[in-house]
């Protein structure tokens, strides 16, 4: 047999395996469906569609495992084999390896339909608590019948692979190179380039993604509305392996400054909160004004938009004339705060009333949970969810945690024309506000209120500045043009909107997901980065009127609900802000937490000592051994309000309130 022949002969082998592989997990995937045909028949529409879909997913998110599998057997019989130095004892070695890998990938799989069908969750590393209880575990399987017909199907689906392995690698003895065999220096050129390229290959495979921003992640799974049809595609390898990966990250660590117990004590407290008996510790029925009932809404992160840039607040280049302006016409609240410096931190915070978690990714978690908040809450009460991005709606996990909590739909990169995608960070914002007015007239035309939420990108590096659709600049610099570009755009989207039916109908709320290094700042704790616009217009509704009290990004889902409906439960750790306050702010800048009142700011730190700072005269020095009692006090409520927000996360107590509304569901104290 001639060299190409038995090159070509071990590439046929190698595309054997892989596809014996993808056979066998779909086999898997397929049961997984069948054990939940039930979750189908709910599907009110295009159900087979989804399902072809999801199954499609399932093979990329295959391939990933099957690529990381056999990476290092192709990468050893690659070089051996061009150095003609392989041996059958080390064929047989790599495919044992190959062997013991993919069954230990099935037994996942196989383990994984319980824990779905008990969960509702693909397997991940919660199953790893249990290991202090192996023989009560063990116990427990062998006297569940059911558990036993699944080892029944890991033994039947193992035993047929390793038959058909074993045939494969039969095959592939004829094509090893001995050591008289000739090959030409041609045939080596050749072979080469091959090579590299089949490992290109395979790394790509690993990624998943030829997106420049993000892998393949979990959230990539997430497409529809429907909870079933996202998790159908995911491996169990993959969301079991990058759950345990997370939680081993310095960055995903749990925080225990104090007890439980006596975090959600001082969090009920704050928060006028009954912590026993109810849905969660701070759940409570929230009576709203109603003001805007049945309105839609429109809410706009704005990417970067610190006060400090608006003249509002004593910019003096002019970069925000239209956002200026628009405050003579609606409800400003001036002392707003972000709950962290990510964009992950602003979604997250905005739509779901929850705190950064100090340099934990919340939109990133091992497994999406369900969070009471703006889109499920709404949705609830009849209303369309969509989310727009400029650019790839998988960064940060966006898709997946949204579609995960009641958005409907999530516009991305993947949906706008691809001569309209200007960097890295998608379309510009006016095209994204251009692209969705028309399908929010669409919407609207379903009598059907909707809520609108957009992540803007355009004040963001890399930045682009368009000046085709008649934005001319005036300052010189880019950095000030993107935050003219950004002003320029909101002023579009008014514009487009004023033009549609729905316009007088809506709510339009505006609010930034974090601000940004600019001008100057007196602390760590940089307050450019967390001071924030929150702006509420509703045409025919709103007129010019300024809110001096705290405030903190999470207060937007409670203020814009109770101008929305007469009652619903809170279980969120934002206030409405037309009818309560807060005696503190607390919010974090990853290694940072910040905590104030209306005159001091404590700062934790760390990997530092702890400050308190008379902030309203931007006053630098260090009151912490000054003002007894009070920096304790803060801190205790700093440390409690986010070890409440991780703990009901842990806990699962972040959900939305049954329909009816009720307080009464089973709570767990801490």
């Amino acid at each position: 047999m001639s060299f190409p022949a038995k090159a070509w002969l071990n590439l046929k082998s190698l595309l054997k395996i892989y596809v014996l592989g993808l056979t066998c997990f779909g086999l898997f995937r397929l049961v997984l469906v069948l054990l939940n045909v039930a979750e189908l028949r709910q599907i009110p529409a295009h159900k087979w569609s989804l399902l072809a879909r999801a199954m499609v997913m399932g093979v990329r998110f295959d391939t990933v495992i099957s690529c990381y599998i056999l990476l290092l057997p192709v990468l050893v019989f690659s070089l051996l084999f061009m150095l003609r130095r392989f041996s059958v004892g080390l064929l047989r070695a790599l495919y044992s390896f190959t062997g013991i890998m993919y069954l230990t990938a099935f037994f996942i799989c196989c383990a994984d339909i319980p824990f779905f069908n008990q969960f509702f969750n693909r397997l991940n590393n919660t199953v790893l608590n249990w290991t202090g209880h192996g023989g009560f575990g063990l116990r427990m399987i062998l006297q569940e019948p059911r558990y036993l017909a699944f080892a029944g199907l890991f033994v039947l689906v193992s035993g047929t692979y390793l038959l058909l392995l074993r045939g494969i690698f039969h095959q592939q003895q004829a094509g090893l190179l001995k050591r008289d065999d000739a090959v030409t220096g041609r045939q080596y050129a050749l072979y080469t380039p091959s090579f590299l390229l089949l490992v290109a290959f395979m790394l790509l495979g690993i990624r998943g993604r030829t997106e420049k921003k993000s892998p393949i992640i979990i959230g990539t799974a997430f497409f529809s509305d429907n909870a079933f049809i996202n998790q159908v595609g995911l491996n169990p390898v993959f969301t079991f392996m990058r759950s345990w990966i997370d939680s081993k990250s310095p960055d995903n660590q749990c925080l225990h400054w104090i007890s439980d117990v006596e975090a959600v004590h001082t969090t009920a407290q704050l928060l006028h909160s009954n912590p026993s008996g109810a849905l969660s510790p701070v759940a409570r029925q929230q009576t709203g004004s109603a003001l805007f009932k049945g309105r839609n809404v429109v809410l706009v992160m704005m990417e970067s938009m610190s006060a400090a840039k608006m003249g509002r607040y004593g910019c003096a280049d002019q970069l925000t004339p239209y956002l200026d302006s628009l405050a003579g016409q609606c409800w400003s609240f001036d002392s707003v705060f972000s709950a962290g410096i990510h964009t992950y931190n602003g979604i997250y915070s905005t739509l779901f009333a929850h705190p950064a978690l100090m340099k934990r990714h919340t939109m990133e978690q091992p497994t999406v949970p369900a969070m009471a908040g703006l889109p499920n809450t709404l949705a609830q009460h009849g209303y369309q969810t969509v989310f727009f991005t400029t650019h790839d709606e998988q960064f940060d996990n966006m898709s997946g945690f949204l579609y995960g909590n009641g958005m409907q739909q999530v516009i991305g990169e993947k949906d706008y024309p691809g001569a309209e995608v200007k960097s890295t960070l998608g379309v510009p914002d006016e095209y994204m506000f251009r692209y969705a007015v028309p399908r929010l007239t669409d919407m609207a035309a379903k009598n059907k209120p909707f809520l609108a939420a957009f992540m803007t990108a355009s004040d963001h590096n890399p930045r682009v500045i368009p000046t085709d659709h008649g934005f001319v600049p005036r300052s010189k610099d880019v950095e000030r043009q993107a935050v003219e570009y950004a002003d320029w755009s909101i002023r579009q989207l008014m514009q487009y909107a004023s033009q549609q039916s729905w316009y007088n109908n809506t709510m339009f709320v505006f609010v930034a997901d974090h601000g940004a290094y600019w001008g100057g700042n007196a602390y760590d704790i940089v307050f450019s980065y967390h001071h924030i616009p929150l702006m509420i217009y509703a045409p025919g509704g709103t007129e010019s009127k300024t809110f001096k009290q705290l405030a903190l990004q999470t207060d937007v889902f409670p203020t814009v609900t109770s101008l929305l409906l007469d009652q619903y439960i809170n279980n969120t750790l934002g206030i409405d802000l037309l009818s309560e306050h807060h005696p503190y702010l607390v919010f974090s800048a990853d290694d940072k937490l910040a905590c104030m009142n209306d005159s001091l700011l404590y700062v934790h730190r760390e990997n530092g000592q702890p400050s308190l700072y008379k902030y309203r005269h931007n006053d630098i020095h260090d009151y912490i051994h000054e003002i007894a009692g009070l920096p304790g006090t803060m801190q205790q409520v700093a440390f409690s309000w986010l070890q409440t927000s991780q703990w009901m996360l842990q806990q699962q107590k972040t959900g939305l309130a049954p329909a009816a509304g009720s307080l009464s569901a089973r709570h767990t104290n801490p």
